[in-house]
């Protein structure tokens, strides 16, 4: 049946599950961002020693994309239904986390959802690069991203809300997470795709090769090694500098929520289609350069500053950032990539996020344990300065690959 669609028919089924999907997923990310560490935090009172794990579940997942999607690319049967199943299972972990009574089973759960949504990364990003136009892909995705969004703002604010009410009832909370992951898989189920064999992924190792030989690829790993470590490691950072009262602060649960799901959100949204549209319009390598310096500009704000207002300020930045950071670094490599090493290279720079991933939690807190979040904000900033550095003499390099690429995978018969 999916074989009779047309080119135009396909994106517009993508596109309109996708929607579905975005909305359940960002209920689901704010369930592992930010509620895991609340509830790490004020619930079952956790250490650094394994506060740390929660954020670096992600990164293991990501880590293990290489694995998976070569496991993956060996199953006959179609890539919608994998995500479908991945779903599933993440209905599963977060039923866990909701009946966990210890920090070791909560903690386990929480990277058994992460993992688990890791691997729908390389998949999501070849079914956009197969179904959708190439000069509509980040237009399109940013519609996705902002509804999401706009479901993440309601779900956090209420959350926060219940948490102030009475912390023992975060159990509610994760059990909305199970009803939006059991939404996102009967969407995902719903996308048209091909076989699993279409991934040509059968040898993890062989894929870090073939994508680590590409000279400009390589370096864009490189600089984005730099800016993800800086970045990453100051994410769990706002949640301790706001919610640990060594720090002055000691904001409430509605405020830490408000400032770091709602705040971010809404200038995520207020952004997220103009970068969009400058993703299919700009090339990707200034985009990356101007998102690091907003980046860069938020961390300095909110870390170096108790003033409230300042914080806030911080956290728009962080927000307007993140609404080009998440579709650069889900479609960017469909601007560098041969049209058939979409799920490959994507695999590597999951593989690669993955690894600083796991690595920036554990640095941050390193750094914090002896010292303020200002030291560890200074060290960020210094990477994503170098990140800059690498990026810029790649400018020219990109734009003769990227348009070789949007040629072979423009759709027959023009614009969808």
């Amino acid at each position: 049946m999916e074989q009779k669609l047309t080119p135009e028919q396909r994106a517009r089924e993508t596109y309109r599950w996708d929607l579905v999907r975005g909305a359940g997923h960002g209920i689901i990310e704010t369930c592992w961002q930010v509620f895991a560490l609340l509830v790490a935090i004020r619930v079952f009172e956790a250490d650094e020693s394994i506060k740390q794990f929660i954020p670096a579940g992600l990164g293991i997942g990501l880590l293990l994309t290489p694995i998976g999607l070569s496991i993956i690319n060996h199953l006959n049967t179609r890539i919608s239904k994998v995500l479908s199943l991945i779903w599933v299972l993440g209905a599963l972990a977060l039923t866990g986390m909701a009946f966990s009574r210890s920090i070791v089973v909560f903690v386990g759960f929480v990277a058994i959802l992460q993992i688990l949504a890791s691997q729908s990364t390389p998949l999501s990003t070849h079914l956009y690069s197969v179904n959708y136009p190439a000069n509509k892909r980040g237009s399109w995705l940013s519609n996705t991203f902002i509804v999401g969004s706009l479901l993440a703002i309601v779900f956090g604010y209420l959350g926060g809300k219940l948490l102030d009410m009475d912390v023992g009832l975060y159990p509610w909370i994760f059990a909305v997470g199970v009803i939006a992951a059991l939404i996102v898989s009967a969407a995902v189920y719903r996308i048209p795709s091909e076989n699993t064999h279409s991934l040509k992924s059968s040898n993890p190792f062989h894929s870090m090769v073939i994508a680590w030989k590409d000279r400009l690829y390589r370096k864009m790993l490189i600089g984005w090694m730099m800016i993800g470590m800086g970045n990453l490691m100051m994410i769990p950072l706002r949640v301790e500098y706001l919610a640990n009262p060594i720090y002055g602060i000691n904001a409430s649960n509605s405020e830490i929520t408000a400032l770091l799901i709602s705040t971010v959100l809404i200038f995520r949204i207020l952004s997220t289609k103009v970068w969009g549209i400058l993703f299919d319009r700009m090339n990707v390598v200034t985009l990356r350069i101007i998102l690091n310096t907003v980046f860069l500009i938020s961390i300095l704000v909110f870390f170096y500053s108790q003033q409230m207002w300042l914080i806030w300020t911080g956290c728009a930045l962080l927000g307007m950032a993140f609404g080009g950071a998440g579709i650069l670094w889900t479609l960017y490599v469909t601007k560098v990539a041969p049209p058939d090493k979409v799920a490959t290279y994507m695999s590597v720079h999951s593989f690669l996020t993955g690894t600083r991933m796991a690595l920036a939690p554990f640095i941050g807190y390193s750094v914090i344990h002896y010292t303020h979040p200002a030291l560890a904000a200074w060290i960020a900033m210094t990477l994503i300065g170098i990140s800059n550095i690498i990026f810029l003499p790649l400018r020219p390099m990109i734009d003769a690959k990227a348009g070789e690429i949007e040629e072979l995978t423009t759709p027959p018969g023009g614009q969808a």
